[in-house]
C-alpha cells in the first residue's frame, strides 16, 4: 500500500511538472471549455459540487450529465447556451452555468432557468415526485444591487417568519470578481475561493499552484490540459471567444435587439463573421466551420440572404 501511495504521488508530481507555462489561451471562464472539462472529469465535477453545496465526497453516489456537449459536434443553434445540466444522486437536478457577460438581466435569467428545470414532471406524475432543483450561476461580474460577497445562496422564505416554503428551489451565485485576497475564515469558504481562483486563472503557473493544494482541482487541471491540446476543442473554444467579442461589439452599437426572437441583421452579421473567421484561421471548409460554431450551413446561408 505504501509503495502504491509513493507511486501515485510520483505520478502526480510528474504531471504537475509537465504542465505548460505562460498564459492560458482559453481560461475556464470560456463556457465551452468549462463545460467540456467538467463533463469529462467527474472527480473534478464532484469536487466543485462538494464545495458549492457543502457536501462530503462520500455523499455523492452518482452524477448523470443530462445535456452533454460533443467535442467537435453541434452546439445549441439558437443561443449556444452552454449550461451544464445534471442529476445528482437521482434526487436533485442542477443547472450550472458560467456567465461572463453582464447583460443586466441575471435575476430574471436565473429564475427562468430555475423554473424551466423545476417543471420536470411528465403528465400524470405526482407533484410530490418533483426533484429538488438548484440553479448555480458562476458569474464573472456582480449583478447590480447584489451583495459584494464571493458566494450567495437564495431560498424560498417567508419574509416575516423566516419560514422556508420549500426546500426544493434554490439559487446559488458564485461571483468571481469578489474573491478575497485575504485568508478565508473557514474551510468551506476557502474551498470555494480555490475554485473561484481556478476559474479566474490566466496562467498555467496559477493553475499549478492551485493543483498542488487540492486533488480535485488537480484532476480539473489535468483534464483542461488534455482538452486545450485537442484541435476540435480549441476550435470550439475559439468560436465561443469570438462569439462574445462580436456580441460585445453588437451591444455597443445597439444591434442586439430581438436576439431571442431569432436571427436579425446584427446577429446575422455576427454569425457570418464568426464562420468566416473560423474558416480563415483554422483552414477548414464551410461545413466544418459551421459545425465547430454549433450552427449549420443552412443558417449561414439564411443569414446571407437576410443581409441581402
Amino acid at each position: 500500500m505504501q509503495r502504491e501511495t509513493k507511486t501515485d504521488n510520483a505520478a502526480k508530481e510528474s504531471g504537475l511538472r509537465e504542465l505548460p507555462t505562460g498564459r492560458l489561451k482559453y481560461p475556464l471562464t470560456n463556457d465551452f471549455m468549462f463545460k467540456a472539462v467538467l463533463q469529462r472529469n467527474q472527480t473534478a465535477l464532484k469536487g466543485l459540487l462538494c464545495a458549492l453545496l457543502q457536501m462530503k465526497p462520500e455523499e455523492i453516489a452518482a452524477i448523470r450529465i443530462l445535456n452533454p456537449v460533443e467535442i467537435g459536434g453541434m452546439i445549441d443553434e439558437k443561443m449556444m447556451m452552454l449550461d451544464l445540466k445534471l442529476e445528482l444522486n437521482d434526487s436533485r437536478i442542477l443547472d450550472v452555468e458560467m456567465q461572463v457577460l453582464d447583460e443586466g438581466n441575471w435575476p430574471e435569467r436565473s429564475l427562468a432557468y430555475l423554473c424551466r428545470t423545476f417543471d420536470q414532471l411528465d403528465k400524470g406524475e405526482k407533484y410530490l415526485n418533483v426533484k429538488e432543483t438548484i440553479h448555480i450561476g458562476i458569474l464573472n461580474f456582480t449583478p447590480q444591487g447584489f451583495p459584494k460577497k464571493l458566494y450567495l445562496e437564495y431560498y424560498f422564505y417567508n419574509l416575516d417568519t423566516a419560514h422556508k416554503y420549500s426546500d426544493k428551489l434554490s439559487i446559488r451565485v458564485l461571483q468571481l470578481n469578489q474573491m478575497s485576497s485575504k485568508s478565508e475564515e473557514n474551510e468551506k469558504s476557502n474551498e470555494i475561493n480555490h475554485w473561484a481562483r481556478l476559474f479566474k486563472a490566466q496562467t498555467w503557473e496559477e493553475m499549478r499552484v492551485l493543483a498542488e493544494k487540492n486533488e480535485t482541482i488537480r484532476e480539473c487541471v489535468f483534464t483542461y490540459k488534455e482538452l486545450s491540446a485537442d484541435e476540435k476543442a480549441r476550435m470550439q473554444s475559439e468560436a465561443r471567444d469570438e462569439y462574445y467579442r462580436r456580441l460585445n461589439w453588437a451591444e455597443e452599437r445597439g444591434l442586439r435587439k430581438g436576439m431571442e426572437q431569432g436571427i436579425e441583421q446584427g446577429i446575422a452579421r455576427t454569425l457570418i463573421s464568426n464562420i468566416d473567421h473560423v474558416m480563415e484561421n483554422f483552414q477548414v471548409d464551410l461545413a466544418n466551420a459551421c459545425r465547430g460554431l454549433g450552427t449549420t450551413v443552412e443558417a449561414y446561408q439564411a443569414a446571407k440572404e437576410l443581409l441581402e
